[in-house]
């Protein structure tokens, strides 16, 4: 069964399917092309060396190289961005991304605290950029770079962090009530007339610290 699907729980719906940003493939788009040029201008002033096996190994050797270029720069990239998945649901986000050895992320709606975005010049004039999450009980938050309209992808996650409470929990942290601000007011003691102290109250009790410092100031004064 085809990812998401596959591990999807009963009930979840899928919000959004992303790949990285097709700028993604500038690079390894433009790797044959540059490679086969190359080649082709290697293998011609390769024409100079004199007939025998140095030139048939030289031209061999261009050959391979520029298959090598072409595999780890182009073939690889493209391998890697169609292996790369991030899926948001009504109920968490997740990654997975890898091709033999494959690193899958899962994070619960209701542990999302936080959502932002962050574009480079380039990153806006292309439609793409960086989707930040943070989540509860972690220092650093997520990052996953090379996606495209990310503020509307931001928009979902932080619906879901919102249907799940991941945002009321971020909100409780810290925060402080209007009664903690205000100075608690003095309970007024009832029919203060009426009664007399059977007992002068005693004096403050004086710290420790208190005492050493008046009595090392006694001594100053002698």
């Amino acid at each position: 069964m085809a990812y998401p699907d596959g591990v999807l729980r009963r009930g979840e719906h899928v919000l959004a399917h992303r790949r990285p940003h097709w700028r993604m493939l500038v690079v390894p788009a433009l790797v044959p092309p540059v490679a086969v040029f190359l080649a082709a201008l290697v293998a011609g002033l390769a024409g100079g060396i004199g007939e025998g096996s140095t030139r048939t190994a030289v031209r061999l050797a261009v050959v391979l190289l520029a298959v090598l270029a072409v595999v780890w720069f182009a073939v690889l990239p493209l391998v890697r961005w169609r292996f790369t998945h991030l899926v948001v649901t009504d109920r968490r986000l997740l990654v997975r991304e890898g091709v033999l050895t494959r690193e899958s992320i899962d994070v619960a709606g209701a542990t999302i605290t936080g959502v932002r975005t962050r574009s480079s010049g380039v990153d806006r004039l292309l439609g793409a950029g960086t989707l930040v999450v943070s989540t509860a009980g972690t220092e650093e938050p997520w990052e996953f770079s090379g996606l495209g309209d990310v503020e509307r992808l931001a928009s979902q996650v932080e619906g879901v962090a919102d249907d799940r409470g991941g945002l009321e929990l971020a909100a409780g942290w810290g925060a402080w009530s209007e009664e903690s601000d205000e100075d608690p007011e003095p309970d007024e003691p009832d029919d203060l007339d009426d009664e007399e102290p059977d007992e002068a109250p005693e004096p403050p009790a004086v710290s420790r610290w208190r005492r050493r410092a008046r009595a090392r100031a006694a001594r100053t004064s002698r």
